[in-house]
């Protein structure tokens, strides 16, 4: 090939590009490639059908996610006998008022002997059963406000009672710890050393201490012979809301913010266990001499026993749907009753059998909101008292789970009506006695009226 010139490649290049036909077809092809004309070109296109499936493990994917009604027109004969809602079609002279009562026949043949004339007819009742098969109720006194302790200067979040039945002792959100006189309601000591609010107490029945626990992350030993900590236990990550002591073993049990059980050796400050699997704060814990010796409740809406031997979780109970707040044990007849926005529901021990759900007290959750439940405790008599954030309490019998009293409980003067709210109550050794704290600062003592 001869080799051209810089200037001959450049005059043929000129006289390419700027001939006046190729001008004139550029232009005729950017018309042809105006968008109607793109547009029809595209949809003209013709594909192999065979090109249109995808492969086999898509489609398993895509049948896997499909619709329900798509599945359900997909059945075989679906399209013969339903309509275009997918419902069974009426039959010549049948009508719509006929189907209906039909079905609330099958309804009614459904529901069972536990489920009561308002429940839905669809619930299961295999899941959550709404037993009100209680016990002959028993005949009670009523309660009445017999004393009003004021000191705190903060709400009163946690109280527990001496051995001996001569003093209380109260927690407060002002990292305080004030020790009552239980016969005359005086004052006799204030304790300081948390450095944020006191969430729960205990006493040792065998020992002269007193266990505390606070949102701070700490658990302190109080001597109360010498009135003074003695003895200090790390190692939550967050705050610890409940604490209570073995009644035989020299152990105490923790349960916080952080969604664990912690179990310590009081004369050491390590914990035992760390009990694992509750996916939200832990509420409440309470030991037992006999299995199961820890049980424990949670915000994730479940109530767990544990085994102290082996150090895990025995059984886990989900009952409720919403968080479980409080529980409270009757020793004496082994069966505990746990408390949830959901309502109050009863179990047994050790095999935690649903045994029956106990009267619930009235709320309307459109225009108020939900019942919270903060606090319930009994007496061996076998009364359950039960008290909620907006200020409602209620007495029940625990054979029969009905109420038997309730009220609305009254701020004290110069505080504020949503200031109502029962935090914490406990009754006293002898179960004639009940002490509630309150959001409004104040202790309240209750006792039995005479008939």
């Amino acid at each position: 090939m001869p080799i051209r010139s810089y200037d001959e490649v450049k005059r043929e290049k000129s006289l390419l590009f700027d001939d006046s036909s190729v001008g004139s077809s550029r232009s005729s092809l950017n018309d042809q490639r105006s968008s109607v004309a793109f547009e029809k070109s595209i949809t003209n296109l013709g594909f192999d059908p065979r090109n249109r499936r995808l492969p086999g493990y898509l489609e398993r994917k895509l049948h896997k996610h499909q619709n329900i009604l798509d599945k359900l027109r997909d059945e075989k004969g679906a399209g013969e006998d339903m309509n275009d809602l997918g419902l069974p079609g009426l039959e010549d002279g049948e009508t719509s008022t006929a189907l209906v009562s039909q079905a609330t026949k099958s309804l009614t043949s459904l529901t069972g002997p536990t489920i009561g004339q308002a429940e839905n007819a669809f619930a299961n009742e295999l899941i959550v059963p709404r037993l009100q098969s209680g016990g002959k109720s028993v005949h009670h006194s009523n309660w009445k406000l017999f004393r009003v302790l004021l000191g705190h200067t903060g709400q009163v979040t946690s109280l527990t009672f001496d051995p001996q039945n001569e003093f209380f002792a109260t927690g407060s959100s002002d990292r305080t710890i004030k020790i009552w006189n239980l016969a005359s309601g005086q004052l006799q000591l204030t304790l300081t050393g948390h450095i944020m609010a006191v969430r729960g107490l205990v006493i040792s029945d065998r020992h002269p201490y007193m266990f505390s626990c606070s949102e701070d992350k700490t658990v302190k030993c109080w001597d109360l012979e010498k009135n003074k900590i003695v003895r200090d236990y790390h190692g939550h990550l967050s705050s610890v809301y409940s604490i209570d002591i073995h009644p035989t073993l020299d152990l105490i049990v923790t349960g916080g913010r952080d969604s664990s059980v912690k179990v310590w050796d009081i004369r050491s400050k390590l914990p035992v266990f760390t009990l694992t699997g509750h996916k939200n704060t832990v509420n409440k814990v309470s030991c037992r001499a006999v299995d199961p010796q820890i049980i424990s409740c949670s915000m994730d809406c479940t109530v767990k026993t544990w085994d102290l031997v082996a150090g895990k979780c025995d059984k886990t109970l989900t009952y409720h749907s919403k968080s479980v707040r409080s529980f409270c044990c009757d020793n004496t007849r082994d069966e505990f009753i746990s408390g949830s926005s959901d309502g109050l529901k009863k179990f047994n021990l050790p095999a935690c059998e649903y045994l029956q759900e106990l009267e619930n007290l009235p709320h309307d959750e459109l225009t108020q909101g939900n019942l919270i439940l903060n606090t319930n405790c009994c007496n061996s008599d076998g009364v359950m008292f039960a008290g909620y954030d907006d200020g409602q309490y209620g007495f029940w019998d625990w054979e029969s789970g009905t109420i038997f009293q309730k009220g609305l409980n009254n701020a004290v003067p110069g505080s504020l009506s949503s200031e109502r709210g029962v935090l914490c109550s406990s009754f006293d050794r002898s179960g004639l006695r009940l002490v509630t704290g309150n959001v409004d600062k104040s202790v309240k003592v209750w006792k039995q009226t005479l008939e």
